[in-house]
């Protein structure tokens, strides 16, 4: 008899931690709407649950000016199931943070925090240590830095050392800063989350820049650590969530950026 009641009551704290953690799903159908900006006259989405209009955490109504995004962030409310599943709703949460901007961040301080990484980039320092590592960072690292040089016109170098810490002049910073100022507030915002992600500017660049996929950049972001997993071995279904986990960031701080950076237009014939 105490062996049932605890089972039940061990059944009722888990259903109720559940509905506690997951807020349950409140609608059937989404859709988007397309509107005129009365004040600048340019096209804005709004995502509709059930025709009710999706508002972000602070309140606002969700406005977005790419129609591919809000399509995308509606995708990720239609696929939600009995509970919805916010903390991988990763579109929705950097739309959300754009428009609502808890932090009070301004184009300066994102860039500041982004340029903050350049100088103790990962990618940027080389482990002498492992003939087996160091041989992987020439083939995974090198060519992302010479990416990025190539790109900006940077002279951005690796160091063998960790007390040679001068590897970004002041001008290939700023260099880098009148890239990053190019982008509007809500590509800021998804750069910022890019680059937090994986720790790393350069695999973020290039990333974001198309020179290699999602997949690819997650190898570079963990490459130590798969090296280690090849000598050591690992916990494969522990390392894979990790994986994946990085790879969804990464990814959907990718599209946020491309979707805010580029003019979209559709056509009826």
């Amino acid at each position: 008899m105490a062996t049932k009641i605890i089972r039940r009551f061990a059944q009722n704290q888990a259903a109720s931690a559940s509905a506690l953690s997951k807020p349950k799903k409140f609608y059937k159908e989404v859709s988007v709407a397309n509107e005129i900006d009365e004040k600048t006259g340019n096209s804005i989405h709004k995502v509709l649950l059930d025709h009710r209009v999706l508002k972000t955490q602070g309140g606002q109504v969700l406005k977005l000016n790419s129609y591919p995004l809000a399509l995308a962030i509606a995708e990720e409310w239609s696929s939600q199931a009995e509970f919805l599943q916010l903390g991988q709703m990763r579109l929705t949460g950097l739309a959300f943070t754009a428009q609502d901007n808890p932090l009070e961040q301004t184009a300066d301080t994102i860039s500041q925090k982004i340029l903050d990484y350049v100088d103790g980039d990962t990618v940027l320092f080389f482990n002498t240590e492992s003939s087996k590592l160091h041989r992987y960072q020439e083939e995974k690292w090198a060519p992302l830095i010479k990416n990025l040089n190539s790109d900006l016109g940077t002279q951005v170098r690796c160091s063998e050392s960790i007390l040679d810490c001068d590897v970004a002049s002041q001008t290939d910073k700023d260099k880098i800063d009148r890239w990053i100022r190019q982008h509007n507030f809500p590509a800021l915002v998804g750069l910022q989350y890019a680059t937090e992600s994986v720790k790393s500017f350069i695999i973020a660049y290039n990333a974001i820049r198309h020179h290699i996929d999602a997949e690819i950049a997650v190898d570079a972001a963990t490459l130590e650590q798969r090296t280690q997993a090849e000598t050591w071995g690992n916990v494969e279904w522990a390392h894979g969530l990790e994986r994946e986990e990085l790879m969804t960031r990464l990814s959907a701080a990718c599209l946020f950026v491309y979707f805010n950076s580029n003019n979209f237009t559709s056509k009826t014939i």
